[in-house]
């Protein structure tokens, strides 16, 4: 019936091609469906070749996707984010040359089976949403590069997802995820997980084998341990591993060469092991909130370091060698129990980095027990971090 009228309408209206009166006749529809009225189809569409391929109806209030989408066979983009949808039509499945489906900020709970007739879709976002779990038909997207699934309530990340050969990006954090299937060991192209704010307790020992993997977000789980073999990480640059309950780092982590961004802020920890300052291209260490007593003796070793992150531990004293880390733009040692700074180490002038007028260069020395400094560090820590005296427990 619908293509009836379909070409009824066509004869009526007498535009060129038929094709892409019916599709602007179906995206009419959609928005008619839904109260938008008022809204001109070539408000949210492109087009090429008299066809419409690209439909954004982001925040219309959408309540209904309806079946009439099936007409537009050349769409490649669909943005349906931030409207009402609690479902998308099974005629989707009929949308082959689709690329990129956005629908975040619905409310879904499930997709259509005919999901998998998307079969050219390299992005699928699906962030705020009521999604349970991630569905079976994804398995058959296998040329999907992107899956984004932040926000949602899912618990679990099936050994099926193991046939997205293709999957570079994937983002689940902020979902209720306990564990991961063992054998998820073969995407093989990953660079980029995100599964921060869930609810693991174990690092996933198969993702150890991710040879491609750039970065990885586990901060804000319930972590206890690394496992030795993340040595298998051989292309990682960014580890964040912030609020876990890690109350050691293995020696294998100090094999990841190409590491330059770690965070492991807000853990149990109490010792950093030596062969962490063999990470000779660190530029970002953050390890506060923890139980440190005392730093390696080698971290000079990490030349290349611009922010170091050591606030509210139990640290006494600073190796020697932390002068040597002349590249330090952000140091922060506020809220340890420093009673002195090592000799020499006013060499550090990074501390005064700007950018134009915007002052970035930071030193924090509050709240510890500086209080017989001599000259030199005394006034290196007034020039860069002022009004730290008033700061100091002085015992008693």
């Amino acid at each position: 019936m619908l293509r009836g009228l379909l070409f009824f309408l066509v004869c009526i209206y007498g535009v060129v091609t038929a094709g892409f009166v019916e599709d602007t006749l179906a995206i009419r529809y959609i928005l008619d469906k839904n109260g938008k009225t008022g809204t001109p189809v070539m408000d949210v569409a492109d087009t090429s070749y008299k066809r419409v391929t690209d439909l954004f109806l982001m925040q219309q209030g959408l309540v209904e996707l309806h079946d009439t989408i099936a007409v537009l066979t050349e769409l490649v983009t669909l943005n349906v984010d931030g409207n009402q949808l609690s479902t998308l039509p099974p005629g989707i499945g009929k949308l082959t040359n689709l690329r990129v489906l956005r629908a975040s900020g619905n409310k879904l709970s499930q997709l259509p089976q005919a999901i998998a007739g998307c079969s050219l879709l390299t992005r699928i976002e699906l962030d705020r949403n009521s999604m349970t779990s991630i569905p079976a038909e994804f398995s058959r997207l296998t040329r999907l590069e992107l899956l984004s699934l932040r926000s949602n309530k899912i618990s679990n990340i099936p050994r099926s997802l193991n046939d997205l050969r293709s999957l570079r990006f994937l983002y689940i954090d902020h979902n209720e995820i306990i564990a991961i299937d063992e054998m998820l060991d073969s995407l093989v192209q990953i660079e980029v997980i995100s599964l921060n704010n869930n609810l693991l307790t174990n690092f996933p020992l198969c993702w150890c084998k991710l040879s491609r993997l750039r970065k990885l977000d586990l901060s804000s789980n319930r972590i206890l341990s690394i496992p030795d073999q993340i040595y298998g990480l051989q292309s990682i640059t960014d580890l964040y591993l912030s609020a876990n309950r890690l109350s050691s780092l293995p020696p294998s982590l100090g094999e990841l060469l190409n590491l330059r961004w770690l965070y492991v802020d807000d853990n149990k920890l109490e010792k950093i092991p030596d062969e962490l300052t063999s990470l000779t291209k660190l530029q970002w260490l953050s390890l506060s909130g923890n139980r440190l007593t005392a730093l390696p003796e080698t971290i000079g070793n990490m030349a290349d370091m611009t922010v170091l992150s050591l606030a509210y531990n139990k640290i006494t004293e600073l190796p020697q060698s932390i002068t040597y880390l002349k590249e330090l733009r952000i140091l922060r040692l506020n809220n340890n129990e420093l009673v002195s700074l090592p000799q020499g180490i006013e060499v550090l002038h990074s501390l005064n980095w700007q950018r134009g007028e915007e002052k970035y260069g930071t030193l924090q020395l509050d709240g510890n027990r500086l209080c017989s400094l001599s000259k030199n560090p005394a006034e290196w820590a007034d020039k860069f971090a002022a009004g730290w005296r008033e700061s100091q427990v002085c015992d008693k």
